[in-house]
């Protein structure tokens, strides 16, 4: 019996969503990364260069699976994006805070004199699965502003979240119908090719489906995408894990500063004229043992002589 050859049907996974963008020979997929580019970061391009358009399967561990892209744009200036599909976290925002520093950095050479002439624009765009409920925005834009709200002066940075899960609140809004070609893109991305958006005649449609089909007969890269997937599941619950230990270690840590606190206050009350030096470094046990003792009037002694046990 012939075995059923998988299927990937998800956008957001990483290596389909590479995939789509990475091979500037193919027009399908130059003109995804010049939509995406033109409307979400407002850049108008006269090319486009991918860094690192290779999907190689024996790259499916790597943590971070990230499209490095450079723009010259239609003035003749050269922007240096970052593009990744993630979810949001308080390292994803360290992360590519890093990446932008170190863009910026391998730009100029050190003791280089003229080095701002060789300085030229770093973006990144990040495809969030997921929604800051502080910045209900579809597409949340960052970069760096006083107070009063003016970006600073010659900004060479900026950072664009595309919120995918908002596009269903523009969906109840307006209606797919009335959706443009990014939003389209975005809602196929978060959703995939469903019934709805498989009825509009548009090319967004038409080349992701084509595109979908071909990822789908290549067996090695439908085989890559699925370890991909079980990479990021033990990646997430790896991280879930950590987190929880981590909690759990900072709620014990807690626990047993404030019964530190508690039993050296009584001590004192109690005991104002020794030192509170033998109260150091006990167990959480020790400290409520001792704690008690105090509450019931238990003299010095038997407060060494708990603090003295193995």
């Amino acid at each position: 019996m012939e075995k059923i050859r998988p299927r990937i049907a998800d956008f957001k996974n990483d290596l389909v969503f590479k995939y789509l963008l990475s091979n500037m020979k193919d027009v399908q997929c130059y003109y995804l990364l010049k939509l995406i580019i033109e409307e979400i970061a407002h850049i108008k391009t006269q090319e486009i260069t991918v860094l690192n358009s290779e999907l190689n399967p024996s790259h499916i561990s790597d943590k971070d699976m990230i499209l490095d892209v450079q723009v010259k744009t239609e003035d003749g200036e050269l922007i240096d994006i970052e593009m990744q599909n993630t979810k949001f976290s308080r390292e994803i925002y360290h992360r590519f805070q890093a990446y932008e520093s170190r863009m910026l950095d391998h730009q100029v050479n050190r003791g280089d004199k003229k080095y701002s002439e060789n300085l030229h624009k770093v973006v990144t765009i990040l495809f969030i699965d997921d929604i800051d409920k502080d910045n209900l925005e579809l597409i949340d834009a960052y970069m760096p502003r006083n107070r009063h709200g003016y970006v600073r002066r010659f900004n060479l940075i900026e950072s664009y979240f595309v919120q995918l899960p908002f596009i269903k609140v523009i969906e109840k809004e307006r209606g797919i119908k009335s959706f443009s070609k990014s939003e389209i893109l975005i809602y196929i991305l978060y959703q995939g090719l469903t019934h709805d958006i498989m009825t509009l005649d548009n090319e967004v449609v038409t080349i992701m489906k084509d595109k979908l089909e071909q990822f789908n007969e290549d067996e090695g890269l439908v085989l890559a995408a699925e370890k991909r997937q079980l990479v990021k599941i033990q990646h997430y619950q790896e991280e879930q894990r950590i987190r929880k230990e981590s909690l759990k270690e900072g709620k014990a840590e807690g626990e047993l500063l404030k019964a530190k606190e508690n039993t050296i206050a009584l001590f004192k009350s109690k005991f104002s004229q020794e030192h509170d030096e033998i109260l150091e470094n006990l167990t959480l046990e020790k400290y409520n043992l001792i704690f008690d003792a105090l509450i019931n009037d238990q003299d010095l002694e038997r407060i060494k002589e708990i603090i003295s046990r193995d």
